[in-house]
């Protein structure tokens, strides 16, 4: 499966690592498991959050 970009675009790694946090805590209530969510760094300087379900 392809990858889900979140929109926005922080300027911290720690903002985004929280976005990425809240992003998995709101898929494991809805029961899917099989999820991955990655901190990337844009070539600006900028941080982002994308997923995809590994099913």
């Amino acid at each position: 499966m392809s990858w889900v970009y979140e929109a926005r675009l922080y300027e911290s790694k720690s903002v985004a690592s929280y976005v990425a946090m809240c992003l998995k805590d709101d898929h494991l209530l809805r029961g899917s498991h099989g999820v991955n969510v990655q901190v990337y760094r844009t070539s600006r300087g900028n941080y982002g959050v994308r997923y995809r379900s590994e099913a």
